[in-house]
């Protein structure tokens, strides 16, 4: 019996090692994320989900959605059914966007995207008026063409990141004004591949500017829209 205990001490490490490892980098991950965007970056009185606790729970969910992706039959490139969208950034502008988030997220940085067979040059930055869009690690982005090319006629665009788990929210709810005959931003459910790499679905929705009105055959003029207290992530 003690010949067995002493076994099991002296191979108890291939358990232990494992959970130190993963239960490290999960507090590492999560004080981290609390310092940059609860401490540092002190967002208002929405940001009841960003206490220690819930970005513990956050960084639980994301350990456990990657083994489930890895554990599954997905594979990536497999054709979903929905639009593909590739983005490219070079490793240094990703780098300049998070060099000090979130305030370096908003400055564009040089990307690029396959439009009709080649890559065109854009600019690339991430967006939103609350951390729900940017404090994860799925971020929302905007992409802002050339004047020479269009994006299915469209120069800002926005992939959003859904905020809450109904994904399909925002999207039904501009469909629908379409369908109403109601001025709004067009939409689509996309998939972007971001340096070949699927990072999932997006909801593109058009940016509310001049071209919009000019889309739907409206003389330019002024637009006016509600505000909330926001911290430069339009």
């Amino acid at each position: 019996m003690k010949r067995l205990l002493l076994r099991l001490f002296l191979w108890s490490w291939i358990v232990t090692l494992p959970v130190v490892v993963v239960g490290g980098v999960w507090l590492y991950n999560s004080v981290d994320r609390f310092y940059t965007y609860k401490v540092r970056y002190g967002p208002g009185p929405d940001s009841a989900d960003l206490d220690l606790a819930s970005i513990g729970r956050y960084e639980i969910d994301r350990l456990l959605q990657k083994l489930r992706a890895y554990s599954s039959n997905y594979r990536p490139g497999a054709n979903s059914g929905l639009r593909i969208i590739h983005l490219f950034i070079t490793e240094p502008n990703i780098a300049q966007l998070e060099s000090h988030m979130p305030q370096s997220g908003f400055e564009y940085v040089n990307g690029g995207i396959l439009l009709d067979g080649a890559i065109k040059n854009v600019k690339v930055k991430y967006r939103g008026d609350t951390h729900y869009r940017w404090a994860w690690d799925k971020k929302s982005i905007r992409i802002k063409t050339s004047k020479n090319y269009l994006l299915d006629g469209l120069r800002s665009i926005n992939l959003i990141s859904p905020r809450t788990a109904e994904q399909l929210n925002n999207f039904l709810s501009y469909r629908l004004a379409h369908n109403m005959g109601l001025l709004a931003p067009r939409t689509d459910l996309v998939r972007l591949y971001l340096n070949g790499q699927d990072r999932g679905v997006y909801i593109l929705v058009e940016q509310v500017k001049e071209l919009m009105l000019r889309n739907n055959l409206l003389m330019p003029g002024d637009i006016y829209r509600g505000e909330k207290v926001s911290k430069r992530g339009r």
